[in-house]
């Protein structure tokens, strides 16, 4: 699939997801993996919109890497939000993960100023 031209690759996707969705439909109970190609999904068509809403030309790459740090941005504000609401402090060990990620982002960041 990965020599294939894009198009096609576009076209395949499109049936292999529309084949998914019907079959989930159908299922009596969520089959395993299902969160993963979820989380994947919706990777997926946040990008495509940001490539979409990018348009053309030379300023397009920057863009789309803007519109992809203000989803993030937006992403990290609402895990705060959770964390200093009411009824939050819960604490899960995807917490951890992101706290050790942000301090290593933080210090790439921090090279680049």
């Amino acid at each position: 699939m990965a020599d294939e031209p894009l198009a096609k690759q576009l076209a395949t996707l499109r049936g292999l997801l529309d084949d998914v969705d019907a079959r989930l439909t159908r299922a009596p109970v969520l089959p395993a993996g299902l969160e993963d190609l979820k989380t994947s999904v919706d990777t997926l068509r946040t990008n495509m919109w940001a490539i979409l809403s990018a348009g053309q030309g030379a300023q397009a790459p920057v863009r789309v890497e803007r519109l992809k740090l203000r989803r993030a941005i937006d992403g990290i504000k609402a895990v705060r939000a959770s964390l200093t609401g009411q009824g939050g402090g819960t604490l899960h060990p995807e917490h951890i993960e992101l706290q050790l990620l942000a301090r290593e982002l933080a210090s790439d960041i921090g090279k680049l100023r």
